[in-house]
């Protein structure tokens, strides 16, 4: 059985980078799933490219600016249009309820994670996901 792989994200000028970075450690720590951190600062474009060319399951997309409704469907148009129609897409951050459930409803992506869910329900998560 294949690892899952995992990129996982910042976009534009968030600086609140903590969380995924201790994302990304845990899960390398725990193994079984080949994880990418692509930094901070990087365009939705870089970020679709780049898991498209990892071949990645899951891209994770770390958002504490409030502009989740703007940015998740924009990551969803990428990856599409960057051939990664088949990766999925999942978000942490300071997201209400209500908007994480919209962004799930419309297909735009499989989970969102509050700010306050614990690091390692998000890797068990991510460990069940199936492999392309």
């Amino acid at each position: 059985m294949s690892q899952v792989k995992v990129l996982l994200a910042m976009t534009g000028l968030d600086p609140n980078n903590k969380r995924i970075r201790l994302l990304a450690r845990s899960l390398k720590e725990t193994g079984g799933v080949e994880v990418y951190y692509s930094g901070m600062y990087k365009s939705l474009e870089e970020n679709a490219l780049e898991a498209v060319r990892l071949q990645a399951d899951l891209v994770g997309l770390s958002i504490y600016t409030g502009l989740h409704l703007t940015v998740f469907p924009e990551m969803r148009q990428a990856l599409d249009a960057a051939g990664g129609k088949h990766i999925e897409l999942f978000g942490e951050g300071l997201i209400p309820a209500q908007d994480a459930r919209a962004l799930m409803d419309q297909g735009t992506v499989s989970a969102i994670f509050a700010s306050t869910v614990p690091i390692n329900t998000i890797v068990e998560w991510i460990k069940s996901r199936p492999t392309s």
